[in-house]
């Protein structure tokens, strides 16, 4: 279908569309979270004079890793995508889904449970919202096709990012670093090995390349967050965006109504 494959290109051109159908006119404050990042630094190539500013909470920084650790993330994800596609056909023929325990004496979680955020039910949404994300997770195969694109197109989504680094001039960025990166949930935070530590490291390191893209750009640390910052220290996220949109100076959109 049109709607795929589902590239950062394609995502920020559909975003972008959906803004100007609502009538929301920009300049816009963006704001990625994980995946996200690539999403929203692919939307200011593409539509730079639309941005006002950029707030990257620990985003993926896979395009600006050293090479060996990105190829080594590409790996570890390289099953996901026949995964998710096995899930997809449980659903599309009604059959019960597959699960798979997360640890001894932990219960069998299916795969509508384990794929999307960072497992559901999710303890931070209401009952309403994490019933609904998991009735559709549960129900609708699109969104296992448009995921298992967006995991097949990641790589070649990076490597766009890597030929098009525009610099954002003195719109603000905001780089959100919590040292837990893939860390899903503070409690299950993974033994602190030199494989581990190195990697959070470099993930630090890869964050701050991105200080280079504006002449008004701050890494801030969090201090006792997982990879959700936006669950585990929201006032951090919010702040980020406020100094944003204080220092994007002119009006943005959403301003007053």
């Amino acid at each position: 279908s049109d709607l795929m494959p589902r590239t950062s290109v394609h995502i920020a051109e559909e975003l972008r569309t959906a803004l100007h159908h609502a009538g929301i006119d920009g300049p816009y404050i963006l704001v990625g979270s994980a995946f996200g990042g690539d999403n929203v630094r692919t939307f200011a190539d593409l539509y730079i004079d639309e941005v006002a500013g950029l707030v990257l909470d620990d985003a993926d920084p896979t395009d600006v890793e050293p090479t060996s650790m990105r190829e080594e993330e590409h790996r570890g994800h390289a099953g996901i995508p026949s995964d998710l596609r096995n899930c997809r056909n449980a659903i599309a023929q009604h059959k019960p889904l597959p699960t798979q325990g997360s640890g001894p004496g932990k219960p069998q979680k299916t795969c509508a449970q384990q794929f999307f955020f960072r497992g559901l039910p999710e303890a931070e949404w209401s009952p309403e919202l994490t019933a609904k994300v998991l009735e559709i997770a549960q129900t609708k195969v699109a969104m296992y096709d448009a995921y298992s694109s967006e995991m097949e197109q990641t790589a070649s989504d990076e490597t766009y990012l890597q030929q098009h680094r525009r610099s954002l001039g003195s719109r603000p960025i905001r780089v959100l670093t919590s040292g837990n990166h893939g860390v899903g949930h503070l409690e299950r935070k993974p033994p602190d090995t030199p494989k581990h530590l190195k990697y959070e490291q470099e993930t630090t390191l890869a964050q701050a390349r991105w200080l280079e893209l504006s002449s008004n750009a701050k890494q801030i640390f969090t201090h006792n967050s997982s990879e959700y910052i936006q669950f585990d220290e929201p006032e951090t996220l919010i702040n980020a965006v406020r100094e944003v949109y204080d220092q994007s100076g002119r009006p943005v959109a959403g301003h007053g109504d």
